[in-house]
């Protein structure tokens, strides 16, 4: 699959989104298999359920996975 990641990134939390189809933002990563593109995700955010994450993008052709950032 074709993916493409968006990330903005603010002090309280940071929001990247991931796209099968260019929509005009964003880097393109390349032509991902399903492992490489399950490793993308867990890295951005651990406690995703990645069967549900996976499948969310595959389908829709985005997911959006906001993390916030823990306060020092």
């Amino acid at each position: 699959m074709r993916i493409w990641i968006y990330q903005e990134e603010k002090d309280t939390h940071l929001l990247v989104k991931l796209y099968k189809e260019d929509h005009g933002e964003g880097e393109y990563l390349g032509d991902l298999d399903e492992e490489s593109i399950k490793k993308l995700i867990l890295e951005i955010k651990p406690d995703v359920k990645i069967d549900q994450a996976y499948g969310t993008l595959a389908y829709f052709g985005l997911l959006p996975l906001l993390v916030f950032k823990k306060k020092s």
